[in-house]
């Protein structure tokens, strides 16, 4: 995450605001701490509030308000910024210079803002200030520039940026222009608004948004099982106590416990897990007097884990990105390859207590790595990639570089996939795909490309391509087979889509896709048997408001790196079902947005998952379902479960449930439908039931790997499942 240098001309500016605006994403979003900058707060008045805003990575007010300095570039430093006051009134004007979003933020003429914004940092003597805002032709016809501030209630509010300016209001809106950009100027905030979802502008009229500076700061809350820690920073002198609010609705408004000022932090016990509830710190003077207040925070109690164990953690370089694994042919060894984005390539041993064993060294931010026999591609965003040799992990080896994209851009790239002997390179500054041929490691061969528009992430799978594209322009399935002659198979999409990762399931009748940016930043499941009819057939929501980043699939089992939610294990073996079977919370300070996990890699031999956190660098675990246990003990229905585990070697269990006693044949046969192996063969009782299959056949020998089918007949019901045999 970059933080945008500031932009001193026009072209710059416009760059940087490209930028932002094709990213909103982890690489475009400030990730450094700013202990030195001050925090902020809100407070509304009147209800109903109507407001929200677009999370951008903000300080305060759903993470849409925030110093211009981070959002674009403003030259007026964060750590100046001070209180205002945002008046919302029908009856009022102030008039304002506009900038056109499609029209590279040229000056659009002076516009209206309904209202009045305030320095009101000396309350005795406020100081109306200018502002600015941006309107934006996005070619639909549905909403053209009107010179009228007036964002509505879809995802993106009409993109009717808002920017408070430090000087003084002129009463003409012309203090600003394309010679004086407010871009580039002394912008105090910016603020990304939205209607609230139904809302109505100036629904009470009038209103009133007041920015605050935050004297108790870094107020942060931690889930624990049935609990929730808090804690934070406070410098400033003259209170006598502090005053904790907290209630499930927010702002938080019930008074909770009076704590010592000399305090920095809290537990509050007997939570119920999974409820959500708001905290706010106030500190009191001794006449009842609330001098300082702290943001608004949310925590949520819950376990840490549910259905994984912890084997081991790794954190000794600063902040980390994508994630792979790799297994020393020689040796069985198996390794992490972690991005420290800010360093480069971490080669860990995870035998036992992870351990780096080996580094190779990047000048610019290591994204991504994948893994081609012995050897390494490390994806690096503004730098061409490097080919590296692990035949020896102690000792890695640079052996060649790649430059994608133009000959006169940087090289670097964003994401990259390996299917076979082909690497699939995307997120540069071609456009689509550019396809390299691996098999001489020494010399990558170009050797076909797909220019299209932007792709954020792509998944090969049996010569077809999942490629998605992040900025609303859904996902473009791919005919590969012949990297020379790249056909686009079928595009589909939805609505207010910003897919960021697809992944198929093993069959691969359904894609996962992994929505970043959108409207609904969730996992959603698309049938994609018949390519003239694409339709969406589940989504998986942890929380409506948390991020998910990127999703793999083993076997039945879908694997999450869910950003601020951590790890997530779901049951996909009826798509169209999915289920949650275990999750391990790397990130438990309860936030939204893009920190915690950033990837899971679950298909070592070993059955150990390992998963990088953007924070907390690498977290060694495993599986550890508990054993089911049905409420119902006399099912009604037949149910074939899937097997587990899938893949398995060598021996997976079949679950089944009768609904009324009867004569059972249970039975594994190839995919070509060939007999291998009766299992059960008898009359059995209603209730729940099991058996074992060790990958033999009915004489007794092993069976090669591959997928088989169990199936089930019972009466005049039949079922089947697929398994898959690894060995």
């Amino acid at each position: 995450m970059n933080k945008i240098i500031i932009g001193l001309t026009f072209c710059l500016v416009t760059i940087a605001f490209a930028k932002l605006d094709q990213g909103l994403d982890e690489e475009f979003r400030l990730n450094e701490s700013r202990e030195s900058d001050p925090e902020l707060y809100w407070e509304w008045d009147n209800e109903p509030r109507w407001l929200s805003g677009r999370n951008w990575g903000a300080a305060t007010f759903f993470g849409s308000i925030g110093p211009g300095e981070y959002f674009i570039g403003s030259s007026f430093p964060a750590n100046n910024t001070y209180d205002i006051k945002i008046v919302f009134d029908s009856d009022e004007t102030t008039y304002c210079q506009t900038y056109r979003r499609d029209l590279d933020y040229a000056a659009g003429g002076i516009g209206v803002f309904k209202g009045s914004v305030w320095d009101i940092s000396v309350p005795e003597a406020p100081r109306r200030l200018n502002v600015c805002f941006v309107e934006w032709d996005d070619g639909s016809g549905e909403h053209n520039p009107n010179l009228l501030w007036d964002p509505d209630d879809t995802d993106l509010g009409r993109r009717e940026y808002l920017f408070i300016m430090d000087s003084n209001y002129d009463g003409t809106g012309t203090t600003y222009d394309n010679q004086n950009i407010a871009i580039g100027g002394d912008m105090v905030y910016a603020w990304w608004p939205r209607l609230e979802t139904g809302a109505t502008l100036f629904q009470t009229d009038p209103a009133e948004l007041r920015v605050r500076l935050a004297y108790i700061t870094n107020f942060k809350s931690y889930s624990q099982d049935n609990g929730i820690s808090l804690e934070w920073e406070f410098e400033e002198d003259g209170i006598d106590h502090f005053d904790l609010f907290a209630s499930t609705t927010f702002p938080p408004e019930d008074f909770l416990v009076q704590l010592d000022s000399e305090l920095r932090e809290y537990t509050h016990t007997d939570v119920q897990n999974n409820e959500k509830k708001y905290y706010q710190l106030k500190g009191i003077d001794l006449d009842g007097n609330v001098l300082y207040n702290s943001q608004s925070i949310w925590g949520k109690a819950h376990p840490i884990s549910e259905n994984m164990n912890l084997l081991g953690n790794w954190d000794l370089r600063s902040n980390y990105g994508d994630i792979w694994g790799y297994t020393d042919e020689a040796t069985g060894i198996e390794y992490a390859l972690l991005c420290a984005r800010s360093d480069g390539l971490s080669i860990i041993d995870i035998s036992n207590e992870p351990v780096e064993v080996g580094f190779i060294s990047s000048a610019s931010d290591a994204k991504d790595v994948k893994v081609y026999e012995n050897y390494a591609v490390l994806i690096m965003e503004y730098t061409p990639a490097k080919v590296i040799d692990l035949s020896d992990p102690a000792n890695p080896v640079e052996i060649s570089t790649i430059h994608f994209g133009s000959s006169s851009s940087d090289g670097g790239s964003h994401n990259c996939y390996i299917d076979g002997q082909y690497l699939y390179a995307i997120g540069h500054d071609a456009g689509g795909i550019e396809i390299y041929d691996l098999s001489t490691p020494e010399s990558p061969q170009w050797v076909g490309d797909y220019s299209t528009y932007y792709y954020h992430d792509i998944y090969v799978k049996d010569g077809i391509g999942y490629a998605a594209g992040i900025y609303g322009d859904g996902v473009d399935i791919l005919d590969v087979s012949n990297p020379t002659n790249v056909q686009l198979l079928a595009n589909f999409n939805y609505e207010g889509s910003g897919a960021h990762n697809c992944w198929t399931t093993e069959d691969g009748n359904y894609v996962i896709v992994g929505d970043e940016i959108g409207t609904g930043n969730w996992a959603r499941i698309f049938d994609i048997q018949d390519l003239n009819n694409i339709i969406m057939v589940a989504e998986y929501i942890v929380d409506p408001l948390s991020v998910v980043h990127n999703t793999y699939v083993k076997g039945d089992l879908l694997y999450i790196g869910h950003y601020t939610e951590g790890v997530r294990i779901v049951d996909i073996s009826d798509p169209t079902y999915p289920e949650e079977k275990g999750y391990y919370d790397t990130h438990l300070q309860n936030e939204y947005g893009y920190e915690g996990c950033w990837s899971v890699f679950p298909y070592f031999d070993s059955g150990k998952i390992i998963a990088s956190d953007m924070q907390l660098g690498l977290f060694v675990l495993e599986y550890a379902p508990a054993l089911e246990i049905e409420i119902n003990k006399f099912p009604t229905e037949y149910k074939l479960k899937q097997n587990y585990p899938n893949p398995f070697n060598p021996k997976t269990t079949i679950n089944y449930a009768i609904g009324k006693d009867g004569f059972v044949n249970l039975s594994v046969f190839d995919i070509t439908g060939k007999f291998i192996k009766t299992l059960v063969h008898k009359n059995q009782s209603q209730g729940l039931h099991f058996s074992d299959w060790n990958g033999r056949d009915a004489t007794g020998e092993n069976v090669v790997s591959g997928i088989y089918l169990i199936k089930i007949e019972i009466d005049d019901f039949s079922q089947s499942r697929k398994m898959i045999l690894l060995k």
